[in-house]
């Protein structure tokens, strides 16, 4: 039987298979973000067109869609009949926040605000925005956190502004 099998012809074994890895799929590169900085110029990436808000500001706003959610029918309430307030702990905390850092509670300060801020067209609605929030005591602190406001006014109108605001503030009520 031997030399049977020797004149049989042979049976050749495939080549054990390689490994090959699959062929690398990219994913699509995030869009480049522009780089945001508030330095001497400022530089905002998407938000540059957009109007800002003080904290102030914030607060008459969100205030009265949060009055005028609680006056809704409950029937027509897109958030359902047990959320009819929206007083989820999250928007309570959010308007608890707004309420402790808004330096303009009163809606006439608040419009005074405003009108002085919008007198000064040298300067951007974000440097406003700040301008509100921070509530600055001298024109030197001003300048030191927003920086770009340096070329824009002198020391001199700035304290003048600053000391108007100050006027308009709601102090610890």
């Amino acid at each position: 039987m031997d030399e049977d099998m020797r004149d049989a012809p042979r049976l050749e074994l495939p080549p054990p298979p390689t490994f090959r890895a699959p062929k690398s799929i990219s994913r699509p590169k995030p869009p480049v973000q522009q780089e945001e900085e508030l330095g001497a110029e400022p530089k905002l990436g998407d938000f540059d067109d957009v109007h800002a808000l003080s904290v102030s500001e914030a607060r008459a706003v969100i205030t009265a869609v949060h009055a005028a959610r609680k006056k809704k029918d409950p029937a027509n309430n897109p958030l359902g009949g047990d959320r009819v307030h929206n007083d989820s702990q999250t928007i309570n905390q959010f308007i608890e926040y707004l309420e402790n850092f808004s330096r303009f509670k009163q809606n006439e300060n608040l419009h005074a605000l405003s009108g002085l801020l919008d007198s000064h067209s040298e300067i951007s609605a974000v440097e406003k925005a700040m301008l509100g929030s921070l509530a600055c005591d001298s024109a030197d602190e001003a300048k030191t956190l927003i920086p770009s406001l340096a070329t824009k006014m002198t020391d001199d109108a700035l304290q003048v502004m600053l000391d108007e605001m100050t006027k308009l503030q709601d102090r610890f009520g």
